[in-house]
């Protein structure tokens, strides 16, 4: 038998450790590659947080509702690269007495009631679409672009009061089949500082709220009551300041009862609010007393407005009782920019006066214009 017919057969023996080195060599090549992938996810992550942290920090510095809102809007597209990001709020919901002026049409959209969870984000926390495949009733005419939407339910899956919406015109960017964990974090993060500020803020407001007539009480005036006027309303601004007190108010209460003269102060503070901006401060003093703050407004007009609500009051009777009040008027001109507290005094004293000469009518004090 020839050399090569021995080589036929029988095969060269297997080199076991030279398989097992290629293998270790194969196993090595994938698990650097597992390391790579890890390493460049742990980076991406690391990204990630950094840029929630900023989200999240610039969130809580927010000092209201609206503010967070605006906030979030802008750094969320900022640190995402988002090509929208919008809110939709339940206008019955726990944000739905908010104000939110300084949020476009585009930026937020006011939903019925009910309607978050008709859409079905009471079975889901988060929800990936891509629009063009699923489509979306909610989207806006000039959202054609997008390609694909995160939508995060705010609030409890048993009263939800808001969606927050994340699109991209890159249909892979919210494709359905990714994990949602960041999202549904972000979600719980943006939930809770939401229902922690408006409940803040709400008791904010009940602490310097007069419960029976929704004014303002004498706690509102705190922060301001020794700063000069221009402080709160600014340099060069003339403020008139009104004191109303109701006559005879005692004796109303003893005819009529307590209860009708609660009804009484609560349609003095509806005329008055009838006849001034929504934005002007009206404060319950105590008892009857209310005042007046009408910042930008000049002294003849403020009388005007005065002598209307005197007017409105005499046509008021209440279970057969005349009804009226005594105003003082204090005025303090752009130069003066009197304390707060000393623009209330004047028009106190003034109030006294008109009580003096019989009520029912507008007086003023003229105070050293110097003061």
């Amino acid at each position: 038998m020839t050399t090569t017919e021995e080589s036929e057969n029988h095969p060269k023996p297997v080199d076991f450790n030279e398989r097992r080195m290629q293998a270790l060599a194969k196993e090595n090549a994938q698990l650097r590659e597992y390391i790579a992938t890890i390493m460049m996810r742990l980076q991406d992550n690391e990204q990630l947080f950094s840029r929630l942290f900023a989200v999240e920090t610039s969130v809580l510095t927010a000092t209201d509702p609206e503010e967070m809102c605006f906030t979030l809007l802008r750094e969320l597209r900022s640190q995402f690269s988002l090509d929208l990001v919008r809110f939709w709020f339940d206008k019955e919901g726990l944000i739905g007495s908010t104000p939110m002026s300084a949020l476009s049409d585009h930026d937020l959209v006011w939903v019925e009631s009910g309607e978050i969870n008709a859409m079905g984000f009471n079975r889901r926390h988060v929800w990936l679409l891509q629009v063009q495949n699923d489509g979306f009733p909610w989207m806006q005419p000039h959202d054609e672009p997008l390609e694909s939407i995160a939508l995060l339910r705010l609030g409890s899956k048993e009263k939800p009061f808001g969606v927050l919406g994340l699109g991209s015109n890159d249909k892979n960017r919210f494709s359905p089949d990714q994990s949602t964990d960041f999202l549904a974090h972000l979600a719980q993060i943006i939930s809770l500082s939401l229902e922690h500020s408006i409940t803040h803020q709400r008791l904010a407001r009940l602490a310097i709220t007069d419960a029976l007539t929704g004014t303002q009480n004498r706690r509102f005036l705190q922060p301001y009551s020794h700063q000069p006027l221009s402080s709160w309303f600014g340099k060069g601004v003339p403020v008139v300041a009104l004191y109303f007190d109701m006559d005879d108010f005692k004796g109303v209460n003893d005819r009529l009862g307590h209860s009708a003269g609660d009804d009484l102060l609560t349609e003095l503070c509806h005329i008055i609010r009838s006849h001034v901006r929504a934005q002007d401060p009206l404060i319950r003093m105590g008892g009857d007393e209310f005042v007046l703050l009408l910042p930008s407004c000049q002294e003849k007009k403020a009388r005007s407005i005065a002598q209307h609500i005197l007017n409105d009051m005499q046509a008021l009777h209440h279970q057969g009782e005349h009804i009226s009040v005594s105003i003082g008027l204090a005025y303090s001109s752009s130069q003066q920019n009197l304390t707060l507290t000393q623009l209330i005094n004047h028009a106190d004293k003034a109030m006294y006066v008109a009580k003096a000469l019989g009520g029912n009518r507008v007086e003023s004090v003229k105070e050293n214009k110097t003061e």
